[in-house]
């Protein structure tokens, strides 16, 4: 139960909107979410399709507000992790979208510190699809990697 809760605070404190953050990623692969989506970007250059699903890396530069939270909420469990976690910079997330549901779900989450890191690895390979929520950096996403790649197929 406390690793769902602690999953579930994950993902809200991930897609949570922020305007201040630390440093970018690279822009040759990362691309930004925009507005709905400031700190928030996807991996243009890594992008798989199956039938329904599309498959995506996202990457989230926390906040030292997010950092904090993040600390606070883990010290409650396990000290040892909070420390580490004092040096929480940023996520990079698995995300599957079902582009004609609008349904998401995060599939592999990686935390890493100021460093480069790998401050903690989780997966969750059997975890149930969400709606995307309107104006939310899912939405963003899935108006970068559903709604485009729906426009470029039609132009063919």
């Amino acid at each position: 139960m406390k690793f769902k809760i602690f999953c579930i605070f994950f993902i809200i404190v991930v897609f949570s909107l922020s305007i201040c953050f630390s440093k970018q990623p690279n822009p040759k692969e990362w691309e930004s979410l925009g507005t709905t989506g400031n700190g928030h970007y996807f991996n243009k250059t890594n992008i798989s399709k199956s039938p329904d699903i599309i498959s995506v890396w996202t990457y989230h530069v926390v906040t030292n507000d997010e950092r904090k939270k993040s600390v606070k909420f883990i010290k409650k469990y396990d000290l040892e992790k909070s420390i580490k976690f004092q040096k929480y910079d940023h996520n990079v997330i698995l995300m599957e979208i079902d582009c004609k549901k609008r349904l998401y779900r995060g599939k592999t989450f990686i935390y890493y510190d100021n460093m480069g890191k790998v401050l903690e690895k989780d997966s969750h390979e059997n975890s149930q699809m969400e709606n995307i929520q309107p104006e939310s950096p899912i939405e963003g996403l899935y108006k970068k990697v559903c709604v485009t790649q729906e426009k470029s197929f039609k132009k063919k």
